[in-house]
């Protein structure tokens, strides 16, 4: 009688857990510890290079977004380089067969250069908008780990993502 009990018990349970969303929880820091890894990040074209360093993660309540503020550097080989700072947003994206979260379609906007004209910044920018829609890859954000229990469990199919309170929010559905 206390197995059948017991195997009711995992039956519901089981049943619960496949009808709900599994919601993993990452704090900036969390998120940030992946970023740093990845870059620096350099294009290449036949008349410029582009260098983007020193990422800091960035978590948008309005938007529900993630993105990156980076500094840029954009060189002209025998004519020019210029530096300053812009963002990195795009999507959230799961991979569910390497388990890792990637910023999907990355653009870079609000670019800063200090000690550039007016006409110097939006000929760059123009540039670098090119450039950057052309071959900015995807960036790893996050892998799940095997070795945390919350994580195993939660290798899914992206259903949801949040940014409250300076944290991410991604729900996932189950794979049972």
């Amino acid at each position: 009688m206390n197995r059948f009990k017991t195997l009711i018990t995992l039956l519901l349970c089981g049943a619960s857990l496949s009808a709900h969303a599994y919601t993993l929880e990452f704090n900036r820091a969390e998120l940030q510890q992946y970023v740093v890894d990845y870059f620096p990040l350099s294009q290449q074209t036949p008349f410029s290079r582009v260098t983007y360093s020193n990422p800091s993660v960035m978590l948008d309540e309005k938007t529900n977004r993630i993105g990156l503020e980076v500094t840029v550097r954009a060189e002209m080989p025998g004519m020019m380089a210029i530096a300053g700072r812009g963002q990195i947003d795009g999507d959230l994206e799961y991979r569910k067969e390497t388990h890792q979260f990637y910023l999907h379609d990355p653009q870079i906007n609000n670019i800063r250069f200090a000690n550039a004209d007016r006409q110097l910044t939006g000929t760059v920018q123009q540039m670098l908008s090119s450039i950057s829609q052309q071959s900015l890859p995807m960036i790893l954000v996050y892998e799940l780990k095997d070795t945390e229990l919350r994580e195993k469990m939660a290798r899914g199919v992206l259903k949801k993502v949040a940014v409250k309170r300076g944290k991410l929010y991604v729900d996932v559905d189950l794979p049972f």
